[in-house]
């Protein structure tokens, strides 16, 4: 025990100068956080991406970034003349030459619906591309796979693909001091939203630390009580919340895998790699309506219904509620919760009883707010 406590004062010595560190860096301003939301997908990384990806764009570095991206893909000839489209037939960027055709749609927060991309990939067979002309990938911060399973589907990540090929755009454009500094910013935002900030050199100094002697052994002695933290912290998330909405609405717990309570699901969400998301609680708020509460990466809300069954009535009422929605119609809460990552602030906040209550208080209002607005629709008609 005394070995253990030892090891983690040491840990936390080394994050306390990386903290520090942080601290005094120049890096903390930044641009695109100032002027458009972090995690905004489409005008902020989209339009960024497409700019550096497009050889006519106003870097005036011709292809050079394009073939860095095409490198990361075996199967694309680099030698092909490619054109390259932001939103065309709401493809995210669709980069295409004569016979090679590249779609790539892009989620930081959201995910694909609708069968996205088979529905972009038979946009594009019917342009006259043979299926295999065509390639297509699915961005997201961590490499996460789609909800569509759509064989052939590359995966790439903003945690080690973007970042490394931003990092690779960077060493191109040394010389260029405007270029290389707009490029070194995007690559910090791209730190901090994929949790990265120092993390490399912090990584290597703990590493180093736990080779040392049985230091490995001792960590990973303790590596089931951290998975049990994990699954008490999202426990003690889902309690909470439930018992204030129970106060105003029925809500009652569902699982699409089948599982017979929150507490397995949660269990399973960080022992299991398969079957071990969608779930959370609903409420039916209207007949073949209902509000829902669920997890995947992240805790989102709002109402589904079955489009075949919807009225007209109901969706005028939804349609007259006053928020702002990811899509229609659901939503993150203003701070998001990642219990996939679960290092970020936003989580541990929750091991903060005070800050836990308040930001729970927050999601419940917000939900309560959201279904009366619906309601109040339902006794005007």
């Amino acid at each position: 025990m005394n070995k253990l406590i030892f090891l983690l004062k040491k840990i936390e010595l080394i994050e306390y100068k990386y903290q520090k560190i942080e601290e005094i860096r120049v890096e903390k301003f930044n641009i695109f956080s100032i002027l458009r939301r972090e995690n905004d997908e489409v005008n902020l990384h989209s339009r960024f991406i497409y700019e550096l990806l497009n050889p006519k764009g106003s870097h005036n570095q011709g292809d050079v970034f394009l073939n860095l991206f095409l490198d990361r893909i075996a199967s694309v000839e680099k030698k092909a003349l490619f054109e390259v489209y932001k939103e065309r037939d709401n493809i995210d960027i669709l980069i295409q030459s004569n016979n090679q055709v590249v779609i790539i749609e892009n989620k930081i927060d959201t995910t694909d619906h609708s069968n996205q991309l088979s529905r972009y990939r038979d946009i594009i067979k019917n342009r006259g591309y043979k299926e295999n002309q065509i390639e297509i990938i699915y961005l997201t911060l961590n490499g996460d796979s789609p909800n569509e399973s759509l064989n052939g589907t590359i995966l790439l990540s903003y945690r080690h693909d973007i970042k490394n090929w931003i990092t690779q755009c960077i060493e191109k454009v040394a010389q260029k001091p405007t270029l290389r500094e707009t490029l070194i910013q995007y690559l910090n935002l791209i730190n901090k939203l994929t949790y990265q900030k120092n993390n490399e050199r912090f990584t290597m100094e703990v590493k180093e630390l736990l080779l040392q002697k049985d230091n490995l052994k001792v960590i990973l002695d303790i590596e089931k009580a951290v998975i049990e933290a994990k699954i008490e912290t999202q426990l003690i998330f889902w309690n909470t919340l439930l018992e204030k909405l129970q106060n105003q609405y029925p809500f009652y717990f569902y699982n699409i895998y089948g599982d017979a309570s929150i507490k397995e699901s949660v269990r399973k969400y960080y022992t299991k790699k398969k079957n071990r998301k969608d779930y959370g609680f609903e409420y039916e708020i209207d007949k073949n309506l209902y509000f829902f509460i669920e997890i995947r990466d992240n805790i989102y809300y709002g109402f589904y219904f079955d489009k075949e069954k919807i009225t007209k009535e109901q969706l005028n009422n939804l349609n007259k509620i006053d928020i702002s929605w990811e899509e229609p119609y659901w939503k993150y809460p203003n701070k998001k919760l990642n219990f996939e990552q679960f290092n970020n602030k936003n989580v541990l906040d929750l091991l903060d009883k005070t800050q836990k209550n308040i930001d729970i208080d927050i999601i419940s209002d917000e939900i309560i707010y959201l279904i009366q607005n619906y309601k109040k629709g339902l006794k005007q008609c």
